[in-house]
């Protein structure tokens, strides 16, 4: 298994950024949240609290009310390239203040985890809605076909960093395993989802799910 140290490296977000026509793409709130470039550039600024707010941004304006958009997949597939930035190791919040009044202070978070769970609850939503679709079904279809790059990004973190990284970096996997383009990669993985699906955590209902889709008995995990 590939060391997640490997990854621990810088790209240049302006190299990944000039892959997409942005002109061409837009978010559910092109009038109210800043342009894509600006929300992805600044998931890599150097102030936490910035970064925590355009984390808030892109779920908002990406898969807001669980809608996906044309610049959804970009967006997601520029999130799965830059986790092995070590920018994303750094603790955010993404409350508002209004939330921090109804809910309490949120307890900081690696930015990378969250953008692990943000794919990984992302690519299940779009599966459920290949049956219910709410939005345009080529810009969920786009979305679900970077399954092997979110695969790929989310690998090197199943077993290093810390808890809520391998927890979410398990949640992504839970998900794109159960999409045809991964289906080569279930037996090197099958015992993995056995075991999240006999403890409890977050994501055991979601390996449950996985083990069922896969065609495996699961009345007894129930």
């Amino acid at each position: 298994m590939s060391d997640a140290g490997e990854h621990e490296a810088l790209v240049d977000p302006r190299d990944l950024l000039l892959q997409t026509d942005w002109n061409a793409v837009e978010h559910c709130c092109p009038d109210v949240a800043p342009a894509t470039p600006v929300i992805l550039l600044e998931l890599l600024d150097e102030d936490p609290v910035v970064q925590g707010w355009a984390f808030r941004a892109l779920v908002e304006a990406h898969t807001r009310q669980q809608v996906f958009y044309t610049a959804t997949a970009p967006a997601a597939r520029f999130a799965a390239a830059v986790l092995g930035d070590p920018r994303t190791l750094a603790r955010v919040t993404d409350r508002c203040a209004q939330e921090e009044d109804d809910l309490g202070p949120q307890a900081p978070f690696p930015l990378r985890a969250g953008l692990l769970s943000w794919l990984g609850d992302s690519v299940v939503e779009a599966m459920a809605q290949r049956e219910r679709p709410y939005g345009d079904e080529e810009d969920i279809e786009a979305f679900l076909d970077l399954a092997p790059e979110f695969y790929a990004a989310a690998r090197p973190f199943l077993d290093a960093g810390p808890p809520e990284v391998r927890g979410a970096a398990l949640g992504v996997l839970l998900a794109v395993l159960r999409l045809p383009a991964l289906a080569e990669r279930i037996p090197g993985h099958r015992e993995r989802v056995r075991a999240a699906a006999l403890v409890e955590g977050p994501y055991r209902w979601r390996a449950v799910d996985t083990l069922s889709c896969w065609g495996e008995e699961v009345s007894s995990l129930l």
